[in-house]
């Protein structure tokens, strides 16, 4: 479930002596005559990076993402579906007599939509000119491509239905539903198993720039994005009949385009980086679709040892604001985020678990619908940093805020939140122990 999270890579973080202890706090002052003093503090320096993943598999995923959406923050993504079709059984016998009556692709609408789906799309359906091969590792990814006839074989404009079990069905042109019907009624070779990929290479589903502002997933399956040929067998009675052609579900794809123009991302390399938050005016972002995730850390932990014989952390809470203005009912906030523990070599070794420590702890959402300011994420990262206490050198791990894999895969879910410079930023409250004497 987790292998497109592997991959990720991240260092760690955290806030400096001075930062981490208030002089001033009321409650150590008043222990200090004791053993041992607690200190609580929520002024730890978070540094904040992010970074892209090269690129995301979208092949196998059961689903299309098609459309365009404009983020208030990041710029413009759009999504373009490839769909190469397997040859049909067809079983209508060679001596009755056949006649068109349409040729459709009949698409399932999945469950996912982002932006306001009252808007009208606009599609067009496209010939694939090439034929669709997996790269040699059996994939295929966000940033795949095939060649397409420029010139669309049909468009639609319409409302989108996200969840709705109503299909959308778009009319093929004539002229290619009966070329497919005369071939499969007659047998010929072109639509064979072994040829009818070279004979019909696919579609591609394309949004228009100038009317798609939402985006929406389609299912993809025997009978959903399939194409339908209807026809009627002509007899002493006509009699109605179907010819379902089904999508190749193993070699079909999304393809993704991100325009970042007018954005901090703007002349950044489009992978393989690590951007502070700095450069992207305070912000770290996830976003799912094109693989940006986020990089926290607390780089001087290890300083607070310094202020007794003995230190241990008793608590570490760890809150992300999400930006306002980065996201609205038309751009719901996720549900989850998650950390993972990384060694120096990137590779993860652990994630920030639950209090019981059997499952993977997802970022609590608090949210606050009349102050949208006040809304966060929250991590208890206690255990992890009690372990780093004292690490050193290659005995060091990192931490990494990413989504779980479906997210980054089927959907553009994002998440903008600001550094300790930013708008909202983000909180570390620790609490620690000072032992005077043991």
């Amino acid at each position: 479930m987790n292998k497109i999270l592997i991959p990720f890579w991240l260092f760690l973080l955290c806030g400096s002596l001075f930062s981490c202890y208030d002089e001033s706090n009321s409650y150590g002052n008043t222990l200090v005559d004791s053993a041992f003093r607690n200190i609580t503090v929520d002024s730890c320096t978070v540094t904040v990076a992010s970074t892209v993943i090269d690129s995301l598999e979208t092949t196998g995923q059961g689903l299309a993402l098609v459309g365009k959406y404009t983020h208030p923050v990041w710029g413009t993504v759009s999504a373009s579906a490839y769909i190469p079709y397997s040859v049909p059984s067809y079983t209508t016998d060679a001596d009755e007599v056949v006649k068109l009556d349409s040729l459709v692709l009949a698409l399932s609408y999945g469950g996912y939509s982002l932006g306001d789906t009252l808007q009208e799309m606009r599609l067009s359906i496209h010939r694939l000119q090439e034929k669709i091969f997996l790269n040699d590792n059996g994939y295929l990814y966000n940033n795949s491509s095939f060649g397409y006839d420029p010139e669309p074989v049909a468009t639609c404009t319409f409302r989108p239905k996200p969840g709705n079990t109503e299909r959308l069905e778009i009319r093929l042109p004539d002229e290619l539903g009966e070329d497919m019907l005369t071939r499969l009624h007659s047998r010929n070779d072109q639509v064979s198993s072994e040829r009818f990929e070279d004979y019909f290479k696919g579609l591609v589903v394309v949004p228009d720039p100038d009317v798609c502002r939402n985006v929406v997933s389609f299912s993809v399956g025997d009978t959903a994005s399939a194409m339908i040929l209807y026809y009627r067998i002509e007899d002493a009675i006509a009699e109605e009949a179907e010819c379902v052609i089904k999508p190749n579900t193993e070699k079909q794809f999304y393809h993704v385009d991100h325009d970042r123009a007018g954005t901090d991302m703007e002349g950044l390399p489009s992978k393989k980086i690590e951007v502070s938050s700095g450069e992207l005016n305070n912000r770290g972002v996830l976003f799912g679709g094109i693989g940006w995730y986020s990089l926290l850390g607390f780089p001087h932990l290890n300083e607070i040892l310094q202020q007794g014989e003995r230190v241990s952390i008793e608590s570490g809470y760890l809150k992300i604001y999400p930006e306002v203005g980065s996201w609205s009912e038309f751009n719901a906030l996720p549900d989850s985020i998650y950390l993972y523990i990384i060694d120096e070599n990137n590779v993860v070794t652990d994630a920030v678990t639950d209090y019981l420590g059997s499952e993977v702890q997802s970022g609590t959402l608090v949210k606050d619908e009349s102050f949208r300011e006040n809304t966060y994420y929250y991590f208890d990262i206690s255990t992890f940093l009690q372990e780093e206490l004292g690490a050193f050198g290659m005995y060091k791990h990192s931490l990494r805020l990413v989504f779980n894999e479906d997210d980054y895969t089927q959907t553009f879910r994002n998440l903008t939140f600001s550094d300790q410079q930013g708008k909202s930023p983000i909180v570390l409250q620790l609490t620690y122990k000072i032992y005077e004497s043991y």
